[in-house]
């Protein structure tokens, strides 16, 4: 047998060797390390909106407010309020006049001209608070004691003895604001924003007066 002949096997083994080791090195170029691709890591959890998210707490200038020549989306928030009617008054002078919606679903929306936001005043009225001589709870806006933005309890209403009710207005097309009702049998006993909202100086004794015997309109805003 001549060398040739006896190297032959070898050089073939080698060739087929070779062979082997290039395909798989093409298939771990295409797969990557060869190992299955890892999972898509898990979407995280959407955030909870927070309800009083787009509430306007940072008082406007009253000139911005009183010039602007656009309206304003309120979207009051009355919890436990269903059925109970919101109506909000501005009498400055812009003008007098109210504007009101029901409460349903926690919710009672009315649009307005920006202007009339300045010196605004919120009422809330109890399903059985009558029909031919209603009574409407005036809102609370900001107690003695408390800074706008911050919550506003039942006890901190207790310690409070005055409060202000003339709302320092906005120029958010949109503004959000969250009130707090007491109701019992259909009747609203007190409520007030939570959190405070921004005010003109106009403030009334709590407790006393908050009906539909309130003061109307705000002297700093006419």
């Amino acid at each position: 047998m001549s060398a040739m002949n006896a190297r032959s096997p070898f050089v073939i083994g080698g060739l087929v060797v070779a062979v082997l080791v290039g395909l798989g090195a093409v298939l771990l170029l295409r797969t990557g390390s060869g190992e299955p691709p890892a999972a898509a890591p898990a979407a995280a959890p959407t955030a909870t909106p927070s309800p009083t998210e787009g509430t306007p707490t940072a008082a406007p200038e009253p000139s911005a407010v009183a010039q602007d020549q656009g309206t304003s989306v309120l979207k009051v928030r009355v919890a436990d309020c269903d059925g109970c009617q919101l109506t909000v008054r501005s009498d400055n002078k812009s003008g007098e006049r109210d504007w009101s919606a029901t409460v349903a679903a926690g919710m009672a929306q009315v649009e307005i001209p920006t202007p009339q936001t300045l010196g605004l005043s919120f009422f809330v009225q109890g399903e059985k608070d009558g029909n031919d001589t209603p009574t409407r709870t005036l809102v609370t806006l900001q107690p003695d004691g408390v800074a706008a933005g911050e919550p506003v309890t039942a006890a901190q209403l207790d310690d409070a003895s005055r409060g202000a009710y003339c709302w320092a207005g906005t120029t958010l097309d949109v503004a959000v604001v969250q009130l707090q009702a007491e109701v019992k049998n259909g009747t609203v006993q007190r409520t007030w924003a939570d959190p405070a909202l921004s005010v003109l100086a106009d403030t009334v004794p709590l407790g006393k007066g908050l009906d539909k015997d309130a003061p109307k309109g705000c002297a700093t805003a006419s």
